[in-house]
């Protein structure tokens, strides 16, 4: 539901631009990745990365412009 994706949303938002936010969300959504073998493994590990870096591209809502969310996730990564 809409207002699932919504609260989801902020909460990763929220922890993303706290201290060490960028290495907490990554190591949450990678966990488990490489235990499989062959390209079915490959495939799930790619898509993963895939939404690790489109969420570090977000800019959150509750940030008040590009320059600051940035200024708050670029030296972490």
């Amino acid at each position: 539901p809409a207002w699932l994706r919504r609260l989801c949303g902020q909460l990763l938002s929220e922890r993303l631009m706290r201290p060490n936010g960028v290495q907490a969300v990554v190591r949450g959504i990678m966990e488990g990745t490489g235990g499989g073998a062959g390209a079915e493994a490959a495939a799930v590990d790619w898509r993963k990365c895939d939404a690790v870096a489109k969420i570090l591209a977000s800019c959150p809502q509750q940030c008040l412009s590009l320059e600051d969310y940035y200024k708050l996730v670029c030296p972490q990564v």
